[in-house]
């Protein structure tokens, strides 16, 4: 019962940082472009990564899956990019809503690509997640544009391929070493996009350099603390809790984001637009709790 506290402490923590990293995010991108600071981010991160290995070598020899972490690095940071980009372009809690439809694909893609069969709770979960999707998503509320649409999904299902590989990889590799595969794709996803001239783009995902104000250099370090430490009480919380319902909890993290938002110049959320965040709030706490459940019987 205690650790069930701490846990859930440590959750609302991370919540509570992530939610700080979409403020960082918001206040940045005015002036820089999304793709930057997501390589200020995913930079600071690597770095954090390579001292701690450096400190602590892993103990047991790691290889043996190098496509499947290239592809989980390409996934996950490629994700992170669309993510960023939704943060700088939506209302924050749309933005997260978008990131949060992850577990939903991930129940989805578990169907076609490695054959799991599953429970009518879990299909039900979907369909709670797609609608709420196009609730998020009418065009009448969010003014979305087609790309703008296509990079919010994006940011779920590139974030629900990078966790499809994690229980192969976890078996070959340290968890530092997986997580630093994302932070790698993130650093040098963001500097290849500089290769092709910026007018060739459809969207404004890749925008040229821009150097940063000592103003903003102190915001992107802030950036870097909150959304490691963010990620430190994440682990935290899943290593000291009941894992679904620490996932339960952590989409307190969407409303959290929407009331960061409404704070920062956000429009208050139209009616249909609360509801599509519930149900997709709803459809992933239930694909969780499905899985987790099934992985326990078996």
């Amino acid at each position: 019962m205690y650790q069930n506290k701490q846990a859930i402490i440590a959750m609302l923590i991370a919540a509570l940082l992530f939610t700080f990293m979409g403020m960082f995010v918001k206040i940045l991108t005015p002036n820089l472009p999304a793709i930057e600071v997501a390589f200020a981010r995913n930079f600071f991160g690597l770095i954090w990564i390579l001292i701690a290995l450096l400190i602590k070598p892993p103990k047991t020899p790691q290889g043996g899956r190098p496509f499947i972490l290239l592809f989980r690095g390409f996934a996950g940071g490629s994700a992170m990019m669309a993510y960023f980009y939704n943060m700088s372009v939506m209302p924050l809690g749309i933005a997260f809503a978008f990131s949060y439809t992850s577990p939903i694909f991930l129940a989805l893609f578990s169907v076609f690509f490695i054959r799991q069969k599953v429970s009518f709770k879990v299909w039900i979960a979907i369909f709670l997640g797609f609608s709420g999707i196009l609730l998020i998503s009418n065009p009448q509320n969010l003014h979305l544009s087609l790309w703008g649409l296509t990079i919010g999904i994006y940011s779920g299902i590139g974030a629900a391929l990078a966790y499809l590989s994690v229980a192969e990889l976890a078996k070959n590799y340290d968890p530092r070493i997986i997580i630093g595969s994302l932070m790698f794709f993130g650093s040098i996803l963001p500097l290849f996009t500089q290769l092709v001239p910026y007018e060739n783009y459809p969207i404004s995902l890749f925008m040229p350099f821009v150097m940063p104000t000592s103003k903003e250099w102190i915001l992107i370090l802030g950036l870097g603390v909150v959304s490691t430490y963010a990620q430190i009480y994440l682990t935290k919380a899943y290593g000291l809790g009941n894992p679904p319902l620490i996932g339960a909890i952590s989409y307190v993290t969407i409303f959290m984001a929407t009331l960061a938002g409404i704070i920062l110049g956000d429009q208050i959320p139209h009616g249909f637009i609360i509801v599509g965040m519930v149900l997709i709030a709803c459809g992933g706490i239930l694909a969780a709790l499905s899985s987790k459940r099934k992985k326990s019987n078996s």
